[in-house]
């Protein structure tokens, strides 16, 4: 089978991250024509595309939606921001329909393309992918992923609802952002399916091995791995490790990451003489050969799709605490590999401290996720469905 996939670029984040994964799984198979499409081939994940992937990029003013403004220089940047202005005034369409003056339609006719990023917020200089995907390419079937709360995200537009109705299917990254699609938009729901991200398992399971982080082991070691940003809730982790220490557990706090917010976190820290307690690794190439050690995982956002580092920490045998999400049921008490609590501080510090209370049923379950096996199975078994319809 002939398939296209679009993206706007390979930068590090959790969609690039669950395209670079699908591409080598795809690669494994051999029983596709796989052609990705980027705006622009920026990002870390360039280098990590499998070497049987054909790669081009799109020609025109779409290359503008795979930089940042700070990436562009000279006539580029007075393009971007008057196309982003546009956006900001008029809204995205706008802007597209300029972009699309621009771009020839692609000579080849696949059978099946996909645009793996869905648009956001109606004046955002955000996506374009499914626009692109839609105008500009020839395809019997096209399909567009969902990779966010639909809702939450600021998706739910009836902009972006009219163009989610162009398309052959819809495939959601988790049951639980299908299920929030599908209540905001019922017109739609026979047309989403759920299509897992895939996980680069050998991968995550070697860069664990290399330089392994060895914690004190007279400490409960709790890990975060997030950007650093308001939706993120990294304050909330440390509301809760002080928490923890004003009821006598030993807990050392270990944040990875980098964004708008550390400063401020640092500050926190800082004011609440909590600077032994609460380390920050900054951003990591290799996040795994921290989490390998943790005693406990923690993700503390507001909101989230399927969150990529979840598995990753299931992948390692690292339990997992989480804020409630759409996905969390789904990704951890299902697999009983940690526990869900309600999303607000006072149930995180309850929980939390729960848990650290018995260090003992933490090794245990620890013991009992290194002794299972994680596939992809699943996840390809639903690609394999989506394209053959």
């Amino acid at each position: 089978m002939k398939i296209l996939i679009a993206n706007n670029n390979m930068k590090v984040g959790g969609v690039q991250k669950s395209l670079c994964n699908l591409l080598w799984e795809l690669e494994r198979q051999g029983e596709h024509d796989v052609t990705l499409l980027l705006f622009a081939p920026v990002g870390d994940y360039m280098d990590m595309l499998p070497p049987g992937i054909r790669c081009i990029t799109a020609k025109g003013l779409f290359r503008y939606f795979g930089v940042s403004q700070g990436e562009t220089r000279g006539a580029d940047k007075l393009k971007r921001g008057a196309l982003a202005a546009i956006c900001r005034i008029f809204g995205r369409s706008a802007a597209v329909q300029i972009m699309l003056w621009s771009q020839k339609t692609l000579p080849e006719e696949y059978d099946c393309a996909m645009s793996f990023l869905h648009n956001g917020r109606n004046k955002s200089f955000f996506g374009g992918v499914q626009d692109f995907v839609l105008h500009r390419v020839k395809a019997k079937r096209k399909i567009t992923f969902l990779h966010d709360d639909y809702v939450k995200c600021g998706a739910n537009h009836k902009v972006n609802n009219r163009i989610m109705a162009k398309f052959d299917t819809i495939a959601a990254c988790s049951d639980g952002c299908r299920g929030v699609f599908e209540s905001v938009v019922p017109e739609l729901a026979g047309k989403a399916v759920t299509v897992r991200n895939c996980n680069n398992i050998s991968e995550i399971r070697t860069l664990a091995e290399e330089n392994t982080v060895v914690y004190d082991e007279n400490r409960l070691n709790v890990l975060c791995a997030a950007r650093f940003s308001p939706r993120k809730g990294i304050d909330r982790a440390i509301l809760a490790a002080e928490e923890m220490l004003h009821n006598g557990i030993p807990i050392t706090l270990h944040l990875l990451g980098s964004g708008t917010m550390e400063e401020e976190l640092k500050a926190m820290v800082s004011q609440k003489g909590l600077q032994e307690h609460v380390i920050f690794w900054g951003e990591q190439a290799n996040p795994y050969r921290y989490m390998k050690n943790a005693d406990l995982f923690l993700l503390t956002s507001y909101h989230e799709a399927a969150p990529m580092v979840i598995d990753e920490a299931y992948i390692l045998g690292v339990p997992t605490l989480v804020t409630r999400t759409n996905s969390s049921d789904e990704m951890i008490t299902a697999r009983n590999c940690g526990w869900v609590c309600e999303n607000n501080q006072q149930a995180l510090n309850e929980k939390l401290l729960q848990v650290l209370q018995n260090p003992a049923q933490l090794r245990d379950l620890k013991q009992t996720l290194r002794s299972s096996e994680p596939s992809n199975a699943l996840g390809m078994s639903q690609f394999a469905n989506l394209i053959n319809n």
